[in-house]
């Protein structure tokens, strides 16, 4: 990214947002996310001060035209520069918003509108600005929440679905977005971290369950791992299940497991969140509907009281240790409930149980559904891993298979679905690669690293 010195931020008071959008909420947690994007951005490529806080500041006020109270064209990016150059705005932020996500091209069929983006040449010093404002909205779910570049042309889809002409724009535009972005990513590599730290999950990703780790796979981790590359798992494992995977691949980084709610490493395991007091509430609204559970924590997996003992070879099968009948003391990790996913019925039950419990739902397997501590997800987690160690967070890659990979893959500068996940999971990632049983993740890391990392990467790619 080029740079060029600025003047302090000054204008608008961002006090005043909540006021400007009490009938959009939505839209205001959009900008927030793709401020919280742009903020990563700056501290991955390490941006000077003055750059990071206009950066920031222009995701933030980016759809700022969308309140109603500042409508005049109908035209939010137009209608959002002109109120905040009224207020004495940076204009490198009046320009972030001005022309953010192509604005400036699409307004072509609103003759005021092009009028006035006609009488105002591009400020080729804020161009770097503009892209990466583009970026930062291409990261944020336009209701809120932060998404890969694949499932935000996903929301764009879903929100739209009698406006077809948005769609196939939105189409055309996510690879060139994507493509902006692993071009600055370049930049992130150093002499000390040449390529980007890999997170994996492994049921059905990097293992398929009932065999073993394959020796490509093996021996593709630890040449990733030789030329400089970082790889921990991101599991929804028990610790301890997967500390002789991590002997096998000779891993000497912290691991993500639980789902998120927890950490391993040399120094053993780091509780982050616990289900606290909705653990009983839990334990009991699941056993009242007559579904097995267990739950997991730091010292190990318990069952509750319907646990069938063929559920254990499941367990086996799945190179997870064995739960015991009896309560282990410690944090409540997570709950693991055992539900059909075909079951839609109950699985909309489920999710609103979670809901009215303040805890997450997501399900990692079509028999596991899970229930997490709020913060206890695998992205937030992997941002802990790599803030410990001091890491860039987007100059990160994220492979996996199924639900709870998606905060992964939304934290991660970008992410690869195996081809044998489900079909949601593979529409959000950015590319598709080889099946589980193929050694996909092997293959993957392999041309990742004779690529060189992200200056072999395209949006374009198959795997």
């Amino acid at each position: 990214m080029p740079f060029v010195s600025s003047c302090p931020e000054s204008g608008f008071d961002i006090r005043a947002l909540e006021s400007l959008f009490t009938d959009r909420m939505p839209r205001l947690a959009h900008m927030r996310d793709a401020a919280s994007f742009a903020q990563d951005l700056s501290e991955s490529f390490s941006l000077p001060t003055e750059h990071a806080r206009l950066l920031i500041r222009s995701a933030l006020l980016h759809d700022i035209g969308y309140a109603s109270a500042l409508r005049r064209f109908e035209y939010h990016a137009l209608d959002g520069a002109l109120f905040l150059e009224e207020k004495g705005e940076h204009p490198w932020v009046v320009e972030g918003v001005l022309r953010h996500s192509q604005a400036d091209r699409r307004g072509g069929r609103m003759p005021l509108v092009s009028e006035h983006y006609a009488s105002r040449p591009p400020l080729a010093e804020a161009d770097w600005l503009v892209r990466a404002v583009t970026v930062a909205d291409w990261r944020a779910a336009g209701v809120g929440k932060r998404v890969s570049f694949a499932r935000r042309f996903e929301d764009i889809a879903a929100r739209n679905p009698d406006n077809p002409g948005k769609v196939r724009q939105a189409a055309a535009m996510v690879n060139e977005v994507r493509d902006s972005f692993l071009e600055w990513a370049r930049d992130m590599a150093t002499e000390r971290r040449p390529l980007p730290w890999v997170f994996c999950d492994v049921d059905n990703t990097l293992i398929r369950p009932g065999d073993g780790l394959s020796d490509a796979n093996k021996t593709a981790v630890k040449a990733y791992v030789a030329a400089g590359g970082a790889f921990s798992v991101a599991t929804g494992k028990h610790p301890l299940s997967i500390a002789p995977l991590v002997l096998q691949l000779g891993l000497n980084t912290t691991q993500v497991a639980g789902n998120g709610s927890c950490l391993l490493d040399r120094n053993g395991i780091t509780v982050l969140d616990e289900l606290r007091e909705a653990e009983e509430a839990l334990r009991c609204a699941l056993e009242s509907r007559g579904l097995p559970i267990a739950v997991y924590r730091p010292q190990g997996i318990e069952t509750g009281g319907l646990w069938p003992a063929s559920l254990d070879e499941i367990f086996d099968r799945y190179g997870e240790i064995r739960p015991t009948r009896t309560r282990l003391p410690g944090a409540a990790l997570k709950i693991l409930c055992i539900v059909d996913g075909d079951d839609l019925r109950r699985e909309d039950e489920l999710r609103l149980l979670a809901a009215e419990l303040g805890v997450d739902c997501c399900r990692s397997d079509r028999h596991f559904l899970e229930f997490l501590p709020k913060r206890g997800n695998k992205g937030q987690a992997a941002r802990t891993v790599m803030e410990r160690a001091q890491w860039p967070v987007l100059h990160s890659l994220a492979v996996g298979d199924t639900e709870n990979d998606e905060l992964l893959f939304a934290l991660c500068g970008a992410c690869a679905a195996v081809a044998n996940a489900g079909e949601w999971t593979r529409r959000g990632a950015d590319w598709t690669i080889g099946q589980c049983a193929d050694g996909g993740v092997g293959v993957f890391l392999d041309r990742l690293r004779l690529g060189l990392g992200w200056a072999g990467l395209r949006s374009d790619m198959t795997f």
